[in-house]
This record gives structure tokens, C-alpha cells and sequence, in this order.
């Protein structure tokens, strides 16, 4: 029962998205940079209080981090992901990859196996975003990806550590 909570959250958020652009300033119909970095926000929040407690999480709060992260960059790659597909994939992958543990069994055993695709997803979309963006001052500018490249350095660094 508490599971249809979630996913109705999830639905809810999918259903407000709208078309949004990857880079703001563009005239576009879609939702500004602001607009989704406070519904990853708001997102991200939710899952960091749900999460937990629809899957018994609350004896690993460096997981309900690393999942509260993981729905804000994937959020943000989603919306952004509405123009283009890489962004998409990306955000899907995140999400997929980080929440498959407490969904499927398979992933559930074989958790070692998804955190590492989990790491390798998070840091192609931190080199991509490094490697596709080449003015640095735009880059200290750009609010949105520095917000998302810190979740994405939390999921890294986070994962690095319960290996440890």
C-alpha cells in the first residue's frame, strides 16, 4: 500500500513535467531551469523521507542519501531528457540502477553489480557534462548542472564508501 504512495508521487511529478530545454535562455515553451531544479528538489526531498520508509532503509542513512541524490539528478536528466534523448537515458539509468535493489530480487542479490553500473552511469553524465560544455564561465553559471554534478560527486563518493 505504501508503495502506491510512491508511485503516485512519481506519476504526479511525470504527469507536471512539460517540455523543458537543456540549457536556459532559450525561447521555449517548456519549464525554466528554476522550475526544474525546485521539482527535483521537491522530488528529491519526498524520496528522501519515503524511500526509507516503504523499504526499511532507515538502519542505512548513507543509502537514503545516495537515493535521494540519485532521484534529483535522474529527475533533472528526465526533464531534461524531454529534448533530448541523451539526457533521457541518463536520468532513466540513474533511477533504474539505483532503486532496481529494492524492486527486483535479482538486483537485490546482486547489489555489488548494480552500484558499480550505477557509478559508471553517474560518472559518463559527469564527464559528458564536463566534456559538452567548454566555456567556464558559463559552467559557474549554469546552476543547474553544478547542483546535479554535486549529486552526482554525493552518489560517487557515497558508494565509494560503503565499499570501503
Amino acid at each position: 500500500m505504501k508503495r502506491k504512495y510512491f508511485f503516485a508521487t512519481i506519476f504526479t511529478g511525470m504527469v507536471l513535467l512539460g517540455n523543458v530545454t537543456a540549457h536556459g535562455g532559450e525561447p521555449s515553451d517548456g519549464l525554466s531551469n528554476l522550475q526544474i531544479t525546485l521539482i527535483s528538489l521537491g522530488l528529491s526531498a519526498a524520496s528522501f523521507f519515503l524511500v526509507p520508509k516503504l523499504w526499511n532503509l532507515e538502519s542505512h542513512p548513507s543509502r537514503k542519501i545516495i537515493l535521494s541524490a540519485v532521484v534529483y539528478t535522474g529527475a533533472v536528466h528526465i526533464m531534461l531528457g524531454l529534448e533530448d534523448v541523451v539526457f533521457m537515458v541518463g536520468g532513466i539509468g540513474a533511477i533504474c540502477l539505483g532503486f532496481a535493489p529494492l524492486v527486483v530480487n535479482f538486483a537485490k542479490v546482486n547489489q555489488n553489480i548494480f552500484d558499480v553500473g550505477l557509478c559508471l552511469n553517474v560518472a559518463i553524465m559527469f564527464v559528458g557534462y564536463i566534456v559538452s560544455n567548454h566555456d567556464l564561465h558559463y559552467m559557474l553559471e549554469d546552476y543547474l548542472g553544478i547542483t546535479t554534478k554535486i549529486a552526482e560527486i554525493t552518489i560517487l563518493a557515497l558508494l565509494y564508501k560503503q565499499k570501503k
